[in-house]
This record gives structure tokens, sequence and C-alpha cells, in this order.
């Protein structure tokens, strides 16, 4: 009976680190599978990855020195 109620114990501490911890290996998860669908499809379209992967690293550069610049007109 001990080993039991020990058995559930250790199941419960588990239980409660996974659900601690899923916000991160979901995060993990999707940014493998983020980088295995780029991979893919450098390979199959490169022409048009490398063009879609531009756009967004110019929209977030963009972003970043507006933001940047906003910051430092409050200062």
């Amino acid at each position: 009976m001990e080993f039991l109620l020990l058995w559930i114990d250790e199941l419960d501490d588990a239980l409660g680190a996974l659900r601690h911890l899923a916000p991160q290996i979901a995060g993990f998860c999707l940014a493998i599978a983020l980088f295995a669908l780029t991979s893919l499809a450098l390979v199959v379209a490169p022409h048009t990855t490398l063009a879609i992967a531009g756009a967004v690293l110019t929209a977030t550069l963009f972003q970043f020195a507006r933001q940047r610049r906003r910051s430092l007109q409050r200062d």
C-alpha cells in the first residue's frame, strides 16, 4: 500500500512539473517545427522562401527602429 502512495505522490509531482513547464516545452516544439518547415521550404522553393524571410526581417527591423525612436523621444 505504501508503494502505491509513494507512486501516486511522485506522479502528482511529475504532473505538476509538467504543467509548470508546458509553455516552454510547447514553445520549443514550435521552434523546432518552424525550423524544419523553413528548411523544407528552402529546399523546395528557395527564392520565394528567401523573399518572405527578407520581408519578415525587414518588417521586424523597421518595428524595432520605430519603437526605439519613440522611446528616445520620451526621454
